[in-house]
């Protein structure tokens, strides 16, 4: 049998143990929280007052004479949109002896190889090359980039990559490329703006989401010159610095645009560089596209995994508040819930804290969804389950990058237009 004192030493490291965990479960708790926070609200806060602060350069002058540019886009089964967006490059006020226009297509099986060539046959500055075999968007880029080479002998040449759906006005060729007058300067985002917002999907969630990156980018550029990646939709860089993408990569506008900050040169947004696109409004389209965009983005986290440990300091620092955190935040939001629930078996204070953190990441998401299904639509709520749903797709996306990328073949969502 156990002695008195015994049993009081028992008991006595029991509640130090408990105590131990405790303690443990609050740090990860509020560690999570923190950095979720920071992420999300802390940062983009700090970077956008910031910016306010510092002189914005958006009056870029002409240059004394134009650069050789090279448009590159994939195209897969485009049809609906490729004729419009070929036009829409066609119809710059781009110098069009220093234009040309390279389309390649990635097996399509629909009628978009036709649309190209009949234009191709009354443009000589288009030039198309017909994949036969299905092989993914990194391969196209990277054989188009090879061809833009091989037919422009310029050492001051500028690659425009731009997305079949992207919709190009007039003069956003000359304003993506104003810029490079900077020699520090590598790459030159747009500025995208959706069309076709309706009222009963997730387009005005995703309008949200868009438009508060786009300021968040912007302002990264302005202050430090390290934009967070291009938005992909359409975006100039400097042909010596780009880099053949991996065959498997799913992201390679941010491939390219950290390898850019890799070899030190400056990643920034003109906004005068104004394109439109149309954007899912279901939810289920934009959860695969997010998916696919997940995985890539922890592709990109191993490939440029020095960043972590690597200067300049406020590459760094950008680098991590702004993607990694977010990157792993549904790891995060798994955390805070399952903590909270441990910590409010003895605290009220963590019992509100976990009922308020499930209403948001659960209760508020179900509710959207039933009320959707009777077309009524709340914003509060339907913006709640967009970030929700998104962050569920990091989750799936990073499933699919443990279990391995093969191809970074890809299918267009259904788009509004």
């Amino acid at each position: 049998m156990l002695t008195n004192m015994q049993s009081k030493s028992i008991i006595l490291i029991d509640a130090i143990l408990s105590e131990i965990m405790t303690i443990f479960f609050q740090f990860l708790f509020w560690t999570s929280l923190l950095l979720f926070i920071h992420s999300y609200i802390f940062y983009p806060f700090l970077v956008l007052v910031l910016s306010k602060f510092k002189k914005q350069k958006t009056d870029y002058s002409d240059p004394d004479e134009w650069p050789q540019i090279s448009t590159i886009t994939s195209v897969y089964n485009e049809s609906a949109i490729v004729s419009q967006k070929i036009k829409s490059l066609l119809n710059s006020d781009y110098p069009k002896n220093k234009l040309k226009i390279f389309v390649g297509a990635d097996a399509s099986s629909d009628n978009s190889n036709q649309l190209i060539l009949n234009l191709a046959k009354q443009n000589e500055n288009i030039y198309f090359s017909d994949f036969p075999m299905r092989r993914g968007k990194a391969k196209v880029i990277n054989d188009l980039m090879d061809s833009a080479r091989e037919f422009t002998q310029s050492h001051d040449h500028i690659f425009v990559f731009t997305d079949a759906n992207v919709i190009l006005e007039k003069s956003t060729l000359k304003e993506l490329v104003k810029p490079f007058s900077n020699q520090k300067i590598g790459l030159v985002d747009s500025r995208i703006f959706p069309v076709d917002i309706q009222n009963d999907g997730i387009s005005k969630s995703e309008n949200t989401y868009i438009g508060i990156e786009s300021k968040l980018k912007y302002a990264e550029g302005n202050l430090w010159g390290v934009m967070m990646g291009a938005f992909g939709g359409c975006f100039a860089i400097r042909s010596e610095l780009t880099r053949k993408v991996p065959h498997n990569f799913l992201m390679d506008d941010f491939y390219i645009s950290m390898g850019v900050l890799d070899q030190n040169k400056k990643c920034i947004s003109n906004p005068a560089a104004v394109c439109t696109e149309a954007i899912p409004n279901k939810i289920q389209e934009e959860f695969k596209r997010k998916t696919r965009i997940s995985s890539g983005n922890f592709q990109n986290l191993v490939a440029y995994s020095h960043f972590l440990w690597q200067g300049p300091l406020i590459r760094w620092f950008a680098f991590i508040s702004h993607k990694v955190l977010r990157w792993i935040g549904p790891f995060f939001m798994i955390v805070m819930l399952l903590t909270s629930l441990i910590l409010s078996i003895h605290s009220t204070f963590y019992l509100m804290l976990f009922a308020f953190i499930f209403t948001a990441f659960v209760v508020i998401p179900i509710l959207d969804y039933i009320l959707e299904t009777l077309k009524i639509h709340f914003k509060l709520f339907r913006n709640i389950r967009y970030f929700v749903i998104m962050n569920i797709a990091l989750l799936k996306g990073f499933s699919n990058y443990i279990q391995g990328i093969k191809s970074s073949s890809w299918q267009p969502p259904i788009r509004n237009n």
